[in-house]
């Protein structure tokens, strides 16, 4: 359906009941297609949550909330004065296998992992399962539902049409979120994407929604946890993120999982100036220790089991140096472990090239959101529901999939059909 740029279900099942082709691709008999009440069955059949539950919701008078009129900054992220300390809380739960579970959408995650993605593993367009890296990042996505609601009072005959009184609304799990990259407030959703930053075609492995204020770093949490539990003979190594992940909770989590962060450093951050290593003066802009002459040490990359190994810039480079901090001839060598500090100072510094190379594969996971919001317009049919919405998003991840296949065998249907 998607492929085929249709997005109203029942005008797409008139139009396969009509079409030979269709049917036999769709592996219906001709005249015995199934009527449009059947994909929204099969729908409901998916989604692990109650529809009678959710007809209740729609049906239940809620409290009319305005579109915010606060602006934020460009670049940030909506945040909840609830939501303060409760990224610490999940990733402790998340370490100790103690997160909650609770996941409508989970048998279309594994449907994406069991059907389509193992098999794009096997054909190796993913990348090398002992030594995987993936991208996360999550988009807004938009409701097809009007935020006013119905109005159900009589303050229209009254004379009154600014009224606040209670509503229906025909998307209840729709919400209030800041979209960052239109720098405007949007009611629907947010959708998490997590992608296989090692492939060429930018293939997304997992999908989970959330709500529209729910901040990345809250969702990236669960995310981690789930997606290598959907994956187990998948090994997680790197782990790419923009910003909104930069916290401590998030690296001591993936310091658990033994995976290595490659995540922008906040710019407000301030580096610690007491318990320092001995002979470290203090650190630069970047991290980097400074010696007591002042003089930036020479980075020489991770060093097993001791820590990022920083070396006397004079010495690395066989300069002959002004001071006498050390008669070694190899020079004055500091080690730095991530532990001293998981954020300031991740296993990979960066200022590297290797860092700075493994950012350049974040924006697999901003391009995994284009094909399925551009290319395959998943908004476009106006869903008014998350369990619509997500379904039409894990259906285009589907549709992703397939065209690598097709583009990396180079599988044309002509030979087929003059067989």
């Amino acid at each position: 359906m998607l492929d085929q740029g249709e997005h109203d279900i029942p005008k797409w099942a008139a139009k396969v009941a009509s079409d030979r082709l269709l049917c036999a691709i769709c592996g219906f008999k001709f005249g015995e297609a199934p009527a449009f009440s059947s994909y929204y069955d099969l729908t409901k059949r998916l989604w692990q949550a109650s529809h009678e539950v959710h007809i209740a919701r729609k049906k239940k008078l809620r409290s009319f909330y305005s579109k915010p009129r606060k602006k934020l900054k460009a670049g940030k992220k909506y945040v909840l004065p609830k939501h303060n300390g409760v990224v610490k809380k999940f990733a402790s739960l998340a370490i100790r296998d103690k997160l909650p579970q609770h996941r409508p959408e989970i048998v279309l995650q594994k449907f994406l992992a069991r059907c389509v993605v193992d098999y794009s593993l096997e054909m190796g367009i993913l990348g090398d399962p002992k030594n995987f890296s993936i991208a996360n990042d999550g988009t807004p996505y938009y409701s097809g539902a009007s935020h006013y609601g119905v109005k159900v009072c009589d303050c229209k005959s009254r004379g009154i049409f600014d009224c606040k009184c209670p509503r229906r609304y025909s998307d209840p799990d729709a919400t209030w979120g800041w979209d960052s990259y239109r720098e405007q407030w949007f009611y629907g959703d947010t959708l998490f994407l997590t992608t296989a930053s090692d492939s060429h075609y930018d293939l997304p492995i997992y999908l989970r929604k959330a709500q529209a204020q729910r901040h990345d770093s809250i969702i990236a949490v669960f995310a981690m946890d789930e997606v290598r539990k959907l994956y187990p003979n998948i090994c997680f190594k790197n782990y790419i993120a923009d910003g909104a992940m930069d916290n401590y909770p998030t690296y001591q989590l993936l310091q658990h999982f033994s995976m290595f962060p490659f995540i922008p450093l906040d710019s407000n951050v301030k580096y610690p100036d007491k318990n320092l290593p001995h002979g470290v003066l203090c650190f630069d802009d970047n991290g980097n220790p400074i010696c007591m002459g002042g003089i930036p040490y020479q980075n020489c990359g991770y060093s097993f089991p001791k820590g990022v190994k920083h070396r006397c810039w004079f010495d690395y480079h066989g300069i002959e140096k002004p001071c006498s901090c050390t008669y070694n001839t190899y020079g004055r060598t500091v080690y730095i472990k991530p532990d001293y500090d998981p954020r300031l100072f991740p296993p990979v510094s960066r200022s590297s090239d290797a860092f700075k190379e493994m950012m350049k594969r974040r924006t697999t996971v901003e391009r995994s959101h284009k094909r399925l919001f551009k290319d395959y317009d998943i908004e476009a049919g106006n869903c008014r529901s998350s369990r619509e919405r997500f379904m039409r998003a894990t259906m285009a991840a589907v549709n992703v999939h397939l065209d690598a296949w097709i583009k990396h065998t180079r599988f044309s249907i002509l030979s087929l059909l003059e067989e």
